[in-house]
């Protein structure tokens, strides 16, 4: 079953392992986040917070902190709710791609400059397993739709930030986008989604409409890879076909 959110709810679940995921949309983009949280070692770990008045308030009801901070690429409404996350709780370890922070003046308009505390670095449509306080994910380079960004998949879901949607992927026409890339990253999801269970949740960057015409937070892998347009573009030529690539679908992310 497809659960939807309301503006600002969670969605929280316990998985097999213990670990709770909560899933939250925010914001007037409909902005998707994921967090990880295990209670026996207080980690908790945020995916691309937008709102940090919603998280640290919903944490606070629960008798949590956030302990990690993860983005999956420095694009602004990814990225809005971390500075006062961060001076709510100074300690926090801060996580991103070391090529995530756009270095063209151009682009100071689309992306956030973040101060990581610590940064992954490994190649182009490579995985990296990253491990803290009971909380496993793995962390995979996926650039295309922007530098450095990031996928995380564990613990019963694949984050995809803006390289999937649930119908569609991540625009390329923006500062830092590259079609081939994004193509290129889209073809290496595809095959990490075939071997995870059919039943994790794919959780997109944003919840755009589903092939019912209705928004969802996430559909199941097997959803994704049987009607994701992007995932079942047979050739680079039809992926760069596809008409939420560039500016003219408004909702493009």
């Amino acid at each position: 079953m497809i659960l939807m959110l309301a503006k600002g709810e969670f969605d929280r679940r316990v998985e097999d392992d213990g670990i709770e995921v909560w899933v939250s949309q925010q914001g007037p983009f409909g902005n998707v986040n994921t967090a990880f949280i295990n209670r026996a070692t207080n980690t908790v770990v945020i995916i691309d917070p937008y709102s940090a008045k919603k998280w640290l308030s919903a944490l606070e009801n629960e008798g949590l902190s956030p302990t990690h901070i993860i983005v999956t690429h420095t694009h602004r409404d990814h990225t809005s709710g971390v500075k006062n996350i961060m001076k709510s709780h100074p300690e926090i370890q801060l996580w991103g791609h070391v090529e995530s922070n756009y270095p063209n003046l151009l682009g100071r308009v689309l992306f956030r400059h973040l101060d990581f505390t610590h940064t992954w670095n490994h190649p182009v449509h490579s995985g990296e397993q990253w491990t803290s306080g009971g909380i496993t994910l793995e962390v995979t380079h996926t650039p295309g739709h922007a530098p450095g960004h990031l996928t995380f998949h564990g613990h019963g879901v694949f984050h995809a930030g803006d390289l999937l949607f649930t119908q569609r992927s991540g625009r390329v026409d923006l500062p830092g986008g590259d079609s081939e890339s994004q193509w290129k990253s889209v073809t290496h999801a595809r095959e990490i989604l075939k071997g995870l269970p059919s039943d994790w949740r794919l959780i997109p960057g944003h919840n755009y409409e589903w092939i019912d015409g209705t928004e969802r937070n996430w559909v199941s892998l097997s959803q994704a890879l049987e009607h994701n347009l992007a995932l079942n573009s047979p050739s680079l030529i039809q992926f760069e076909e596809l008409d939420f690539l560039r500016f003219n679908d408004e909702l493009a992310g």
